[in-house]
């Protein structure tokens, strides 16, 4: 059975992520080949036994809480947005045991009792959070004997057409006095942070691998699609300013904004074991 609950997020309009629901697999979605492997990956990774809870912080559209939300591990999916959660209850077809969405805001105390979950999972969402909360409630809400927090992130080469597409929009952000919320130096800083209260480093697992072909008009229109960029909210006319600029750039650095360009990209497990 699939309850969704909700819960105060102190907001008075709609998460950024409601506006992209209906879009969000189509735009920055995974394989379904990709994430089938992902799913068992965390699963052994965690070495979780049945009946034990595994909490997906971020959990959106369901891309890969699908595949984790199998018996005998009992999911719970956590996200702001409910539009997201609504996506993820029409991708589950068939019945998968224990499965709860809730409907909260990921940077306020998380809605499950102490000492309950035994791993913790997030993707592309983490980053987006205050980082010292994210430890504090992972501390509080693992199990007695411990936990595992397993953080999941695509990797790039650093030539590619996506990664030198990101790097250049992070370097227009602070040239307007903005500091966007990178995934990949967020994810290293929360690492540290668990280092720090006493975790200890798992080995990281590469879950999936495959080939893309990308251009950067590709990048450009998926930034257009969202509110803002970088993880901020800009007013409109920044926006455009740096996207107008981001074009210029990639022009004449690949010739065309058409360019075709293909290269691996690697979906990445990195985890600490907390001591409790």
């Amino acid at each position: 059975m699939v309850l969704t609950e909700s819960y105060p997020t102190m907001r008075t309009r709609p998460a950024p992520f409601d506006l992209q629901a209906k879009t969000y697999d189509q735009r920055v979605g995974l394989s379904e080949q990709a994430c089938q492997a992902i799913g068992p990956a965390i699963r052994t990774m965690a070495q979780a036994q049945a009946g034990e809870i595994i909490l997906e912080i971020g959990a959106g559209s369901g891309m890969i809480g699908t595949s984790l939300a199998w018996p005998p591990l009992r999911y719970i999916g956590l996200d702001l947005s409910r539009s997201m959660l609504a996506v993820f209850q029409q991708h589950l077809s068939v019945h998968r045991g224990p499965l709860l969405l809730l409907q909260a805001d990921g940077n306020r105390p998380w809605p499950l009792a102490d000492a309950t979950v035994r791993v913790i999972f997030g993707s592309r969402a983490l980053h987006l959070l205050d980082s010292p909360h994210v430890v504090c409630e992972s501390w509080r809400v693992a199990q007695p004997d411990g936990a595992v927090v397993i953080i999941g992130r695509i990797q790039r080469q650093d030539d590619s057409v996506a990664a030198m597409m990101q790097q250049t929009m992070q370097r227009l952000l602070r040239q307007h006095g903005l500091h966007g919320r990178a995934g990949g130096p967020h994810q290293r800083q929360l690492l540290v942070a668990y280092d720090q209260q006493g975790a200890s480093r798992l080995a990281p697992v590469v879950a999936a691998r495959w080939m893309v072909t990308r251009t950067p008009w590709q990048s450009i229109a998926a930034w257009q699609a969202v509110p803002g960029l970088g993880g901020l909210v800009l007013p409109g006319h920044t926006k455009r300013a740096i996207l107008d600029a981001l074009c210029s750039w990639a022009t004449a650095t690949f010739g065309s904004m058409h360019q075709q360009s293909t290269s691996e990209e690697a979906y990445v497990l990195q985890g600490v074991r907390l001591h409790v």
